[in-house]
């Protein structure tokens, strides 16, 4: 499928402005927004912000088909192709660099299809509430923004047409044969972390059961 790009300066949010205009965009096309400045990004949660300055990667891909609880994953999985550094994939779809935040991703839906949003530190640190790292930190190099964001968008419909379970996502998974702590939103589960099941679900051992985890948030506890 084709990509088609529209950049802006500044911005509040890269899905935000998809949501306002989705109507507009050619539904034959994946359209990709990018953004110098992005005063109001959201993170997966509401007390969550991912507010950067120029010089970081602030993306959206809009997308006219059906919600896809898979296509967030995808998208993490396809910048951490593109950028070919020793990263991790923190389920379900962070990137980090030992326990250092350098990307994250917010899927949201629209009445026209869905809205893939990807922060990704990349020439500029940030402040947040998380530790963080950026690729000039891990590489010592400035990073071109407009090949950068092209080269993941391009990676993401290549991996998008694959089943979920062809992709290499559990390589590169964090945390894997480690204990983990998920906060589900309606408890937390401690665990041995197994890897995932083909649906992307997290596979966790909880007193010698195996559960299945759908959503949440993961903290790391320990080495087996």
């Amino acid at each position: 499928m084709e990509v088609e790009r529209i950049h802006l300066d500044v911005i509040d949010s890269t899905n935000t402005y998809a949501k306002e205009h989705a109507s507009e965009f050619d539904p034959k096309k994946i359209t990709l927004i990018t953004a110098d400045i992005q005063t109001g990004g959201k993170g997966r949660f509401p007390n969550r912000s991912w507010v950067s300055k120029r010089g970081n990667l602030h993306m959206s891909l809009v997308l006219s088909i059906s919600p896809n609880p898979n296509l967030a994953q995808v998208l993490a999985l396809s910048a951490l192709e593109v950028v070919k550094l020793p990263i991790q994939i923190k389920w379900p779809n962070d990137l980090i660099f030992e326990d250092k935040k350098l990307a994250g991703v917010l899927v949201e839906t629209t009445s026209t299809g869905v809205i893939l949003g990807l922060g990704m530190n990349v020439n500029t640190p940030i402040e947040t509430d998380q530790k963080t790292t950026s690729l000039k930190e891990l590489t010592g190099k400035p990073w071109d923004l407009n090949q950068l964001s092209l080269a993941i968008a391009k990676q993401f419909v290549r991996n998008a047409d694959r089943d979920f379970g062809e992709l290499p996502f559990e390589e590169h998974l964090a945390y894997k044969n480690e204990f983990i702590t998920c906060d589900t939103g309606r408890g937390k589960i401690e665990g041995l972390l197994l890897g995932i099941g083909s649906d992307g679900h997290l596979q966790v051992e909880v007193d010698g059961k195996i559960q299945s985890i759908y959503s949440g948030d993961i903290s790391h506890l320990r080495m087996l």
